[in-house]
């Protein structure tokens, strides 16, 4: 991949055919389905032999057998498998949680979000400031930290305009100036 600017846009040029894309993620696309054959693993239909993605099996059923996809009875929310409904029920609706914390009382639905919650218990900083010597335990605290070295001040008042790095910051201002907007 090259990425060339023309005409005021940015585009990503596949080596290998030459093909422009405008969009980081569709040149991947390209490249990982026709050069790389890495194309989507279909699921045949045990009703009638077509075959399909697995995320429009749902839709599938729905149109070609007349089959409606599983949905949740509390929400309504549809699903492709039926054991993808249940776990959701469990999840969002039970609040099931037999993920737990083994430094505190907490609970979680999946692995990854207790894999997420351990960083607090552990000392480690991994993510730098390269503009001072902060560091933090989470990427994205340190992306709103160097708004703040960058002067990024994209949350704006929208009584009298003023500007902050901070959605925070924009909170208080408004808790401080403006409290009839509260």
């Amino acid at each position: 991949m090259i990425t060339i600017e023309e005409d005021d846009n940015k585009y990503f040029n596949c080596l290998t055919c030459t093909r422009k894309f405008k969009r980081r993620e569709l040149f991947m696309q390209h490249y990982l389905h026709v050069h790389l054959k890495l194309r989507p693993k279909l699921r045949t239909c045990h009703v009638c032999g077509v075959k399909f993605s697995p995320h429009l099996r749902a839709e599938h059923f729905e149109k070609v057998h007349g089959v409606p996809a599983p949905s949740c009875g509390a929400c309504g929310k549809k699903f492709a498998y039926p054991n993808l409904m249940l776990r959701h029920q469990k999840f969002y609706h039970m609040g099931e949680k037999k993920y737990n914390c083994n430094s505190c009382d907490m609970a979680f639905q999946t692995r990854s979000d207790l894999a997420k919650h351990a960083i607090k218990h552990l000392g480690v900083r991994t993510f730098k400031c390269e503009f001072c010597s902060k560091s933090f335990k989470w990427k994205h605290n340190l992306t709103v930290h160097i708004r703040m070295h960058l002067k990024d001040k994209r949350h704006v008042c929208e009584v009298c305009q003023e500007a902050f790095v901070q959605q925070s910051s924009l909170k208080y201002h408004i808790a401080k100036r403006h409290p009839e907007r509260v």
